[in-house]
């Protein structure tokens, strides 16, 4: 995810919260290498798109 600050972290967490804590588990969130790393057993497509709401540019490694 393209992150250049803390704020665009903490608006993945926003988003990715907002899909329910106990669907989505954030292990890292790092501004640096720009990845985001969930545990889930949601499909990827819903954390793709729930990524894209930050407005952000999103890629799935």
């Amino acid at each position: 995810m393209a992150m250049t600050c803390e704020g665009c972290a903490n608006a993945a967490r926003r988003v990715l919260g907002k899909l329910g804590e106990d669907k989505v588990t954030i292990d890292k969130i790092d501004v640096g290498t720009k990845q985001v790393v969930v545990t889930t057993d949601l499909p990827a497509s819903d954390i793709l798109e729930a990524l894209k709401k930050t407005g952000k540019e999103i890629k799935q490694l």
